[in-house]
């Protein structure tokens, strides 16, 4: 397996794993405490998609671990009696964080600018855009899309307030990242982790 397909899988299991671990503790605590997971699982993810994005130095690259981490989660259809759009709409949302990281990343190489507040502000913004817009297209065929059926407030608070929490961690994390040591993968820890996110998103 090449080296950037190494990183991809590696970077990409990890973040279905917490995708299937604090992801759905985060969800549980969700029913009493609302937008909690929105708070915290993008900045999560941006903090392995931009460890993909050191390792490669490619924008594309970001996209495609997202790809990785998407198709764990469909693994949950394996399960007989799940229902398709609680598995589809966050992998939608998964692929939708991927897409919006990479522009930026690939907008800000072809600048030669650096990433700051406004720039994974504008991360959160542009997939939490398309993925109102999608829940508004589901909507008008009668399936679940709470985010937009409940109230405007639901919706800025999901597309507003939640990126300007997480543009707060992200670039908080940014500001840190020259201290952090970017990891050497072998391909043997990509196949354990991709083993232990399947593992994980059947069992919870």
């Amino acid at each position: 397996m090449k080296e950037k397909a190494i990183q991809i899988v590696f970077w990409g299991s990890l973040w279905g794993i917490a995708e299937a671990t604090l992801g759905y503790v985060l969800h549980m605590l969700a029913i009493h405490l609302p937008g909690v997971p929105g708070f915290v699982m993008f900045p999560v993810a941006f903090y392995f998609m931009r460890k993909m994005y050191l390792s490669t130095g490619k924008a594309t690259a970001v996209f495609r671990m997202a790809v990785v981490a998407a198709a764990i989660k469909c693994c949950d259809f394996l399960i007989p009696g799940n229902i398709p759009i609680r598995i589809l709409n966050p992998a939608l949302s998964i692929l939708l964080e991927g897409l919006a990281v990479a522009a930026v990343f690939a907008y800000a190489e072809r600048k030669k600018s650096a990433i700051g507040y406004a720039s994974v502000f504008s991360m959160g913004v542009l997939w939490r855009a398309a993925f109102l817009l999608h829940l508004f297209l589901i909507s008008l065929f009668g399936l679940s899309a709470a985010l937009v059926t409940e109230g405007l407030l639901v919706s800025l608070r999901f597309l507003i307030l939640e990126s300007f929490v997480n543009a707060g961690f992200m670039f908080a994390y940014l500001k840190t990242e020259k201290s952090m040591r970017i990891v050497a993968v072998r391909p043997a820890f990509a196949y354990a982790a991709l083993a232990a996110a399947i593992i994980l998103t059947l069992a919870l």
